[in-house]
């Protein structure tokens, strides 16, 4: 098993290159490594209610580099699996010139993968700086075909402001990695335990903006909506939760970071969906809708692969089903939707019962009033008007769009938890359900003045900034001696 782990860590890289020299492999090629990441996936109990024995393998001895396979990234990789290959089999009709795109795709793939198993701080440092190159070269990326731009102006500083907002984020955690390494000599996630206030302000910091959470998230909405759909399906099924989940495996190893999660996590809760619900076109609905539940992604760290694995196949159906007009169209929206908003029967139902259970009452309460604005905000992307001339993808069904809608549709639908369906939950449910149906419907048709958060690059850093200083005011005020 050790060698299969890293034969598949490694794989995806290889791919890409040869990808590039070999065009016949471009389709081939991504699909094939997404479904051995599907399979390696279930091998460790990334099916939901299923189990598996947790691999753990020491690469560098003292130094601390590990990598960690359990039952809580498990369904994460399957979400990483399951959106590349619908993505893949986009790839000969709606893109031209696809050999650039499938070779990043799975370069994104590859260091997602190893983001979420690396149980290390610098392992998760250079996975997630390949990630940041792979992601910029995806949003710049310029469709070929006729009927399509290229490239332009607004795209490519959009990509520039991704990458620089990534560049200082990822220096923030690279300063917090070293300290930690100067105070330990290890760079084990288990070092966190003892290390200073200032390395975790650092590296919370570094981990929040790459996973958009909370304040230093506000880099995401503007992104995902100047990209290409596709494209954005890729960034909200997984390459955007990477940082989410290391952020949680941190969690896992230090008392003060797990002290103050909960509190990170209702903050970007309801700083996404407050906007959210001031949003007026169904792009930037679902943008900032994504910030919101990345707070629902931490909120119970036990349950944020199971979480990560719902939303990773909602949202890209909703954003797609959005751009389209043909008649897949409603049934994309009505599956991503139903599971976002926790329709009962469904992963997403799934997944948020056995979170919200696993919180403390007043962060239980308070996401599930947040679940209010969710289903408000699916209910006015549903009455939206579908788009005109301007959509950006063809009218056009082919047999792979069909098999994408089966594999999305059908990892949203195979969610039978039992420990999800207790009466308390399902009334929760359904409650929510009810009331924000309703509050959506009201809402939609109210006048709304159009009102947006400065979103420009001096904004993006200057947020960051300010959570910085608030994480090194918290962190330091904690009685570190005290913490188990």
């Amino acid at each position: 098993m050790t060698e299969l782990t890293l034969v598949w860590v490694a794989l995806p890289f290889l791919l890409a290159f040869t990808t590039y020299l070999v065009p016949a492999l471009t389709r081939s090629g991504a699909i094939g490594m997404a479904v051995l990441t599907v399979a390696y996936a279930v091998q460790h109990g990334g099916l939901p209610g299923t189990t598996a024995v947790p691999l753990e393998l020491r690469l560098l001895d003292h130094f601390g580099v590990t990598l960690r396979v359990d039952a809580n990234v498990a369904p994460m990789l399957l979400a990483h699996g399951l959106v590349t290959l619908v993505v893949a089999l986009y790839l000969d009709r709606q893109f031209v010139g696809n050999r650039f795109v499938a070779m990043q795709l799975l370069i994104v793939h590859g260091s997602a993968n190893a983001v979420v198993i690396s149980a290390d701080l610098i392992s998760v440092y250079v996975a997630l700086e390949v990630l940041s190159v792979g992601v910029f070269l995806l949003l710049t990326y310029g469709r070929r075909a006729a009927h399509q731009p290229m490239v332009g102006e607004r795209q490519l500083w959009v990509g520039l402001r991704y990458l620089f907002m990534s560049n200082v984020a990822m220096l923030f955690y690279l300063m917090g990695t070293v300290l930690v390494y100067v105070r330990t000599g290890s760079f084990a996630m288990s070092s966190l335990a003892t290390a200073p206030p200032t390395a975790l302000a650092l590296l919370v910091i570094g981990l929040l903006a790459k996973g958009a959470i909370f304040v230093p998230g506000l880099w995401l909405p503007l992104t995902y909506i100047s990209a290409d759909p596709v494209i954005v399906a890729v960034l909200s099924g997984f390459t955007t939760k990477a940082g989410a989940m290391a952020l949680v495996r941190c969690s896992e190893t230090s008392g003060v970071l797990a002290q103050w999660l909960p509190y990170l996590s209702a903050g970007s809760a309801v700083f996404g969906i407050a906007f959210a619900l001031v949003s007026t076109t169904p792009q930037r609905l679902l943008a900032w809708s994504s910030v919101s539940q990345m707070g629902f992604v931490i909120a119970a760290p036990q349950w944020a692969g199971l979480y990560g694995l719902a939303h990773g196949l909602a949202k890209p159906l909703l954003f797609i089903g959005t751009a389209v007009t043909h008649r897949w169209r409603w049934p994309m929206l009505m599956l991503g939707a139903a599971s976002l908003a926790g329709l009962p029967g469904g992963v997403g139902y799934a997944a948020k019962a056995l979170s919200l259970a696993a919180l403390a009452p007043w962060h239980e309460w308070l996401l599930t009033g947040v679940t209010v604005g969710t289903t408000c905000v699916v209910v006015r992307v549903l009455l939206a008007p579908p788009p005109q001339a301007t959509m950006k993808i063809t009218h056009q069904v082919g047999w792979p769009d069909k098999a994408a809608l089966v594999i999305w549709g059908g990892g949203l639908l195979w969610g039978w938890l039992p420990a999800a369906y207790s009466s308390a939950s399902l009334f929760k449910a359904l409650a929510s359900l009810s009331l924000g149906i309703l509050l959506g419907w009201c809402w939609e048709r109210v006048p709304q003045k159009r009102w947006r958060l400065d979103e420009r690059l001096e904004a993006v850093i200057g947020g960051l900034s300010v959570v910085l200083v608030l994480m090194l005011v918290l962190f330091g005020g904690v009685n570190h001696v005290a913490l188990p």
